[in-house]
């Protein structure tokens, strides 16, 4: 039986060959490679102000930290996310307020979420599930009127769009990976997109010890000491390997993205015909970037089990970060989340299926709703 995998890092022989000449040429820690993938990016998404990070947390922390967000501030963001969105948080000493989702739904609610300010938040987090589009226009605005910087989490969420434009457009700032098992695999990456230039400029010297790079060498190669630091950051850039294995694959993610949607409409055809099986709803007007498909059915646990049984690699996602006592605690009622918790099954549809995966897929579905049922 062959097993189904639910994700898989693309590896390409022009990624080898960028990963081969980077190691030869010895600039493995800086290089061209860096700003020519912070270019690419800018043109892929088209957005100004991008900032390379080294992964996708760190680009969440320095957002958080550019946003203002200090110890005893208050976050608003889901708690049906990886703990690589909110962790950055914790770390800062600020507190999640937890947004429940919307009814069976992929997106946050956003009444909720206007629901859940308090007068301590400082910044939001807009995790855009799975690549599923939230409400980020509405919360955008909720944002702008009560004050609140907005950080769109679209770490596999690359070209999701909602009314024509890329999620990521919508906030002050736009978060990305670069993960193996994300739409671009850099090995391990992320980047910052900024709205303000000059956010962007604090960005690039927070991302290397608060060093201005344009200055803090003299022409001897020496350390100019007439170059300040008024602001100290850590050791958070991409390095030139990893962009140059990124930049081997913007050419042809969008390919990847697009037969990603294909596959996931194929299977969403099929899993609208089985009474047993629920599909999230997506927002009108939104194109997913479908890291997964999202289902939920009723006996998750039983059914999942089988679809490993038939070889078909399913998950649960997700655990709700609002069960781990590293955050501070935040009483909100997430009906929602837990229904979803509870019910949902993410189904692999990426790029890397053939034909027979995806008929594969809905047979296990079959297969183990029927051997749920039987039990």
């Amino acid at each position: 039986m062959r097993t189904v995998s639910l994700f898989n890092a693309i590896n390409t022989p022009e990624m080898e060959a960028a990963a081969i000449d980077v190691m030869r040429s010895g600039r493995i820690a800086s290089g061209v490679h860096i700003a020519a993938f912070e270019r690419g990016l800018s043109t892929l998404l088209k957005q100004e102000n991008v900032v390379s990070t080294i992964d996708m947390s760190s680009a969440i922390q320095l957002a958080l930290h550019l946003a203002g967000v200090r110890a005893g501030d208050d976050v608003l963001t889901s708690a049906f996310a990886c703990m690589s969105t909110n962790s950055p948080i914790a770390t800062l000493g600020a507190r999640p307020i937890w947004v429940d989702m919307a009814a069976n739904a992929a997106y946050v609610d956003a009444p909720d979420f206007e629901a859940a300010i308090t007068p301590k938040t400082k910044a939001a987090i807009l995790y855009h599930l799975a690549g599923y589009p939230s409400p980020a226009k509405e919360i955008a605005e909720i944002c702008r009127r009560h004050n609140i910087v907005l950080i769109e989490d679209c770490d596999n969420a690359l070209l999701a769009a909602l009314d024509g434009k890329f999620t990521g457009g919508f906030g002050e700032f736009a978060v990305y990976s670069f993960y193996p098992n994300r739409q671009i695999n850099a090995t391990e990456g992320g980047a910052l997109v900024c709205k303000d230039s000059a956010q962007a400029v604090r960005a690039r010297k927070l991302r290397r010890f608060g060093i201005d790079a344009s200055t803090f060498r003299a022409s001897s190669g020496e350390i100019n000491a007439a170059s300040l630091i008024p602001e100290a950051g850590g050791s958070i850039g991409l390095n030139n390997l990893c962009a140059a294995i990124a930049c081997a694959q913007l050419e042809s993610v969008s390919a990847r993205i697009e037969s990603t949607r294909k596959n996931a409409a194929w299977l969403i055809e099929k899993l609208s015909a089985i009474p047993a099986v629920t599909l999230l709803n997506e927002l009108p007007n939104s194109q997913s970037s479908y890291w997964v498909l999202l289902i939920k059915v009723k006996h998750r646990d039983e059914v999942l089990a089988q679809l490993k049984i038939q070889g078909v690699m399913a998950s649960k996602l997700h655990q709700r970060n609002d069960i781990y006592t590293c955050f501070r605690p935040s009483s909100r009622d997430l009906p929602n989340t837990t229904e979803l918790q509870n019910t949902v099954i993410a189904l692999p549809c990426g790029w890397w299926l053939t034909p027979h995966d995806l008929e594969q897929i809905i047979n296990a579905i079959e297969v183990a709703l029927l051997a749920t049922k039987m039990n």
